[in-house]
């Protein structure tokens, strides 16, 4: 009998079946539960793009400075399980400002455009703007495809729109090339003659990086915190929703000029190269367009990514800043998180990227900072299996908003009260297109492809260098696993329950005309 692919299966499955809350019932319940309640805190949503999850001074990568992640972690709660549900830009990106997975979104791959009417109505900025938000997106968003012709407009719910270039799709205020072209040409220029073309992430050049002429201040990120710092300023009397989502450490990796000596790559005791895989890896092939660079390049690949790194936390600096000297700091939550992490050289000197779902590319920062009077149990970290589909769930609970119980993720707010989330998941999933998907516990993890699958004992091989899955005595593993993916398919589409359940009952007779 022909084996059913289980991803195929389940996407097929569920296609079509409706998640979300009708938003002018959503508008009323926030209403109902606002009035009355606490002063609204301002909720701060700070993204990188590709930062792998242990590149953090907290978490003890060489000596890599980043101390304003540091700082929040000190502050709140450092998720050091924390995956994303898909492993590309915009399918995670849809996924952490829905709340749902790509198979709920149907949107797998950075090639893929949600039709404008499908759009869901309870999404992240449009909650908090009927909810009497200002809302801000400042940065990359990604959220259609870059040359798709889509209308412009505010489709995500974010009144003030500023970026780095002008997206399809998206109304902006202003971007970066519009007021700084000649910078920008200049950047781009540096980068062709390396060999880097405009996605940035397609060949080793992208990743061996170069230290550029400009100065950290001149760097498009840099200018987009900027930009998020003013908008605080200038609404610091009204409660606001803000997302600041930076460019960079995405390949290529571009040092600016006044970090260039910031790390010595010679030096293994600040910049730690990834270990030599062993041979026969099942991905091993699979990275040829990434061919080039020896064992030696790899020092000056990890310290060229720490340096923009360390850039990014800078840049995201000057956000904190401005809640502080307009004294906002502690009645705000501040996220920190990224869309999807990097391989970096971790199997091998030719693998990098995101496309995959090894460990690397799956696991993010995820740090948590709640506003004052909400941190009781802070300065910690936490082994939960978290998810970026539970950053929109937390928001909600911890801004006192309804619809956390309508999402398949969990809201982690009761771990800033000591008190246990309202459900343990047993398996965490992150998918790979519409074809694969990696299933993982805190000690195991399944990968399954379309014409394969891979086991990894997490607990004892972190780095997932030996492949269990055609031993004997995994079979039971596997199964169980499975069962935990089929669990989690479940309850994504079993959360609109107690919307289903919120009617009067009257006793039912036949024969009642």
């Amino acid at each position: 009998m022909k084996q059913i692919n289980t991803v195929k299966f389940v996407v097929l499955f569920m296609t079509g079946i409706s998640l979300l809350p009708d938003g002018a019932a959503y508008a009323q319940r926030s209403a109902n539960q606002t009035s009355g309640s606490p002063a609204k805190i301002n909720v701060v949503i700070l993204i990188s793009d590709q930062h792998a999850h242990n590149f953090l001074g907290c978490a003890g990568f060489g000596k890599i400075r980043t101390p304003t992640y540091d700082r929040l972690a000190d502050e709140g709660i450092r998720f050091t399980q924390a995956t994303v549900a898909a492993t590309v830009c915009t399918p995670s990106r849809h996924s952490l400002f829905h709340g749902l997975y790509s198979f709920q979104t149907g949107i797998f791959t950075n090639g893929h455009c949600i039709p404008l009417a499908d759009i869901p109505r309870f999404t992240m900025g449009r909650i908090f703007r009927e909810a009497g938000y200002a809302t801000a997106a400042i940065g990359k968003m990604h959220w259609f495809t870059y040359g798709a012709t889509i209308p412009e407009g505010n489709y995500f719910g974010f009144d003030y729109r500023v970026g780095t270039f002008h997206e399809s799709g998206q109304k902006m205020i202003t971007h970066f090339v519009k007021e700084h072209r000649d910078i920008m040409e200049r950047y781009m220029a540096e980068r062709k003659e390396h060999g880097i073309s405009f996605g940035g992430d397609g060949c080793a050049a992208a990743y061996l990086g170069f230290v550029s002429k400009l100065r950290s201040d001149e760097f498009g990120d840099w200018w987009l915190a900027g930009k998020a710092a003013e908008f605080i300023d200038a609404h610091r009397d009204r409660p606001f929703l803000l997302v600041c989502s930076l460019q960079g450490p995405h390949a290529p990796s571009v040092v600016p000029a006044d970090y260039k000596d910031m790390y010595d790559p010679d030096d293994p005791s600040q910049v730690p190269v990834p270990q030599q895989p062993p041979k026969g890896l099942p991905d091993a092939r699979k990275y040829k367009r990434f061919k080039g660079l020896t064992r030696e390049d790899l020092k000056k690949v990890v310290a060229n990514y720490m340096a923009c790194v360390t850039h990014k936390d800078a840049c995201h600096a000057r956000v904190i800043e401005a809640l502080e000297r307009n004294g906002l700091y502690d009645k705000s939550l501040v996220v920190y998180c990224s869309d999807h992490g990097e391989l970096l050289a971790s199997r091998g000197v030719t693998s990098f990227s995101k496309y995959n779902l090894y460990e690397q590319a799956i696991r993010v920062p995820l740090i948590i900072k709640p506003p004052k009077h909400l941190a009781e149990h802070v300065g910690r970290t936490s082994d939960d299996l978290t998810s970026l589909v539970d950053v929109l769930p937390t928001v909600l609970e911890m801004a006192g908003m309804p619809g956390a119980d309508r999402l398949p993720g969990i809201s982690l707010a009761p771990l800033f009260q000591g008190e246990p989330m309202k459900r343990q998941r047993k398996v965490a999933l992150s998918m790979l297109g519409d074809h694969a998907v990696a299933v993982r516990s805190r000690e195991w993890k399944l990968i399954i492809n379309r014409q394969s699958q891979e086991l990894y004992q997490l607990a004892d091989d972190p780095l997932e260098f030996r492949n269990l899955a055609d031993r004997t005595d995994s079979a039971q593993q596997i199964a169980e696993l499975k069962d935990y993916l089929l669990d989690e398919y479940r309850h994504a589409f079993q959360s609109m329950g107690p919307k289903c359940r919120a009617y009067q009952r009257q006793k039912f007779d036949i024969f009642d005309p």
